[in-house]
């Protein structure tokens, strides 16, 4: 494995203007990013940034924490953004959005938590990703493609075998099973989050999937009251996905929360969440 503090951490990046960096769930990569990379970069800076272990960081070390997880994402952008900037974290990766918040506040421009929760894993939740780290110990298993992408997609999606199928299934497959044991037990110990919520002070979108199987929009919707400067945002018809499953409406909605961004550093006071829903 390579330590990053050596070597420039490997992403994708395109554009120009305010940093906006986008961290993938599990088990997927910055694949999963790809409309928003070939969109938003016309008026920003998109860095896509796989976390270690996986993707283009395959060979990176990975750790076995959130904390570890964010501290590894934290370094890399100390290095490469200089200045605040909004961060997308989707699933896992705003599980880790939301640890690097605590930890760097004065980083963060902007916020997006998509199809993600702030509680901590229930014991059943907990019991069922420690016996699938138990199970790919044995290097003859591994994650099953098809039920991995089902679960992440809306039925729909599924059921009309649409070419994202494809795609997530061979994001899913490329995971090697150290690092989705080192991301579930990660996962499975991670803290609750919600009193973090409280103390954002920028901008902060709360986006989910109608459809989403994995994490209930009710979940994800629980967010948004605690968040002094928030608004919330469902998206038709997508599962877990809505940044494959819906793109255009994905990227609508985090063009507000950007124009937001860009309103707020104009401005002298700090726009709070009525007025952004008035």
């Amino acid at each position: 494995m390579q330590d990053m503090s050596i070597e420039r951490w490997p992403a994708l990046e395109r554009g120009k203007g305010t940093p906006l960096v986008l961290l993938h769930g599990y088990p997927l990569t910055h694949a999963m990013w790809r409309p928003q990379l070939e969109t938003l970069s016309d008026h920003y800076r998109v860095i896509l940034l796989d976390l270690p272990g996986f993707g283009l960081a395959e060979e990176w070390a990975v750790p076995t924490s959130l904390a570890g997880f964010a501290d590894s994402v934290h370094r890399t952008l100390v290095a490469e953004v200089a200045e605040p900037m909004v961060v997308i974290g989707h699933s896992f990766g705003g599980y880790v959005a939301l640890q690097m918040y605590r930890d760097h506040p004065e980083r963060f421009a902007g916020l997006v938590l998509a199809d993600t929760r702030s509680e901590a894993d229930p014991p059943e939740a907990q019991a069922k990703r420690r016996a699938t780290i138990e199970r790919l110990k044995d290097p003859m298993e591994h994650l099953d493609e098809d039920a991995a992408a089902q679960g992440l997609l809306a039925p729909q999606t599924w059921a009309r075998r649409d070419p994202i199928v494809d795609a997530v299934r061979a994001m899913v497959g490329g995971v090697r099973n150290e690092t989705v044991q080192g991301a579930l037990q990660a996962i499975a110990e991670r803290p609750g989050l919600t009193p973090v919520l409280a103390t954002i002070q920028v901008p902060t979108l709360v986006l989910w999937g109608e459809a989403d199987q994995l994490i209930p929009p009710a979940q994800s919707q629980a967010m948004v009251p605690h968040l002094p400067q928030g608004m919330g945002m469902g998206i038709p018809y997508s599962g877990h996905l809505p940044s494959l499953e819906s793109p255009e409406a994905f990227n609508q909605a985090v063009r507000q929360l950007l124009a937001w961004v860009d309103r707020r550093a104009l401005q002298s006071g700090i726009v709070g969440n009525t007025a952004v829903r008035a």
